[in-house]
């Protein structure tokens, strides 16, 4: 039975889609190469983020991508990042559930807590968990660790997300996971994976409960 939800930040609790797909434009601008749709960086987002700028044009074997992922952070800061209206709503219901809410990311974990404290969120989860050096590794590692420091059961933790890798990573630790296609890739990429597809975080509840 499900009590912990682990939940996914960029894409899965923050609508930033359209500001990712802004920020690459903006950075692709400055480079004088082609502009790409926010429908292009859906089905052709991919993992690792080298392959991504490379794809789009960078040169990746003049640029850093630890520099070409600070330049993306600040370019994102031109964009408006909300909270999705539904996993606001979802946070709020599931706690009232008395559900264990987690946050883990790729991003720095000081980038990461920042973010959620500016959106009035962090008081939802029980732990944020983000990168504690430069790397751009995968998320793996640290939720087994974390799972099995705290003594929570793999099989009792639904993880939610918006990526493939996030699918990778529940199947990885060993847990159901659910991905929404609100967030940077495209359902038909999402459906090619085990995990379930939803249209949004208000569909998690009827999950849970098919779940049981």
């Amino acid at each position: 039975m499900i009590n912990t939800i682990l939940w996914d930040f960029n894409g899965t609790v923050m609508d930033d889609m359209g500001a990712s797909a802004g920020a690459v434009n903006a950075m692709l601008r400055k480079r004088n190469l082609p502009l790409i749709s926010e429908e292009w960086y859906t089905l052709n987002l991919i993992m690792p983020l080298e392959a991504f700028y490379a794809s789009v044009g960078f040169d990746m074997e003049k640029e850093r991508i630890e520099v070409v992922s600070e330049e993306f952070q600040q370019e994102c800061k031109n964009f408006p990042r909300p909270v999705f209206p539904e996993v606001l709503a979802a946070l709020e219901q599931f706690q009232k559930a008395g559900y264990r809410q987690l946050l883990f990311s790729s991003l720095h974990h000081d980038l990461l807590t920042a973010q959620a404290k500016e959106r009035g969120i962090a008081d939802y989860f029980e732990g944020i968990v983000g990168r504690q050096d430069r790397s751009l590794g995968g998320k793996e590692a640290a939720v087994s660790k974390y799972l099995e420091e705290h003594g929570i059961a793999p099989q009792e933790v639904l993880v939610v997300g918006d990526l493939t890798t996030d699918a990778a990573m529940a199947r990885y630790v060993g847990s159901p996971c659910a991905l929404i296609c609100k967030g940077h890739q495209h359902r038909e990429i999402l459906e090619k994976t085990d995990a379930y597809v939803l249209n949004n975080a208000a569909e998690i509840a009827a999950l849970l409960e098919e779940l049981k």
